[in-house]
């Protein structure tokens, strides 16, 4: 599956190849996605973090190329995480950032959500109800950065040590 290759894709600086093959696929294919994912279950924890942060890197992709079709293909995108057993919590975060992609990139929000969750049949409905309730905002945890074909959505460096809290969470750390 492609979704096998993104941590390896995901540690180049950027993955341009790796995001325009899952882009590609999922225009081309969406139905193959719907069936795979049926045909075993759901999605992988794994591939669901991957197919988020292909989401998120599209958002940017959004603002820079304008493109509607990012966008339809971003909600489809979004309906094929929500097949996996992630917090809701944690996919939240990426539906504010395509609102705010959509606006500043002058595209219809709401029809092209519509749209792409459309494409996953029945599978997108709690998708579009996500991403219509979305706030236009860009989340807390991201900054606006550069403009035109140079703009992109970055995430923030947390401010407390990532490691030492997982270890604390293990019972590792005192």
């Amino acid at each position: 599956m492609l979704l096998d290759e993104a941590p390896e894709a995901l540690r180049q600086s950027p993955p341009e190849a790796w995001f325009h093959e899952i882009e590609r696929s999922l225009e081309d294919a969406p139905q193959a996605w719907i069936t795979a994912i049926a045909a075993i279950g759901g999605l992988s924890d794994e591939h669901a973090w991957s197919l988020l942060s292909w989401i998120e890197s599209a958002a940017s992709h959004v603002v820079r190329a304008h493109s509607r079709d990012a966008l339809v293909t971003s909600a489809f995108a979004m309906a094929l995480v929500l097949q996996g057993g992630l917090d809701r919590r944690d996919c939240s975060i990426v539906p504010s950032l395509l609102r705010r992609a959509a606006e500043i990139g002058g595209l219809d929000f709401s029809a092209s959500v519509t749209q792409g969750c459309g494409r996953a049949g029945p599978l997108g409905q709690e998708a579009l109800f996500l991403l219509v309730h979305a706030s236009g905002e860009t989340p807390a945890t991201h900054v606006e950065s550069g403009s035109g074909k140079s703009f992109s959505f970055e995430r923030r460096k947390p401010d407390f040590d990532v490691e030492a809290l997982e270890r604390w969470l293990e019972g590792d750390g005192q």
